[in-house]
C-alpha cells in the first residue's frame, strides 16, 4: 500500500514528517530518506498498536 507523507525542512535544517492516512505516524530525521525510513517504522508501531491484544491479569 502507498501512503502519503506530508514533510517540511525545519529551520534546524532537520526533516519533519507525518503520514496523512495514519495521522499518529509522525517523525523527524536528518535527511528525507531517514524521513521516508522513521515514517514507515512509525507506521508499523501505529498499526501494532491498533490490533488487538489477548487479554492477560
Amino acid at each position: 500500500m502507498n501512503y502519503t507523507i506530508i514533510y517540511q525542512k525545519e529551520a534546524d535544517g532537520w526533516y519533519s514528517g507525518q503520514c496523512e492516512e495514519v495521522p499518529e505516524a509522525i517523525s523527524q530525521a536528518p535527511t528525507l530518506r531517514e524521513l521516508k525510513e522513521n515514517i514507515e517504522d512509525a507506521i508499523r508501531l501505529v498499526f501494532e498498536f491498533r490490533s488487538p491484544k489477548p487479554y492477560t491479569i
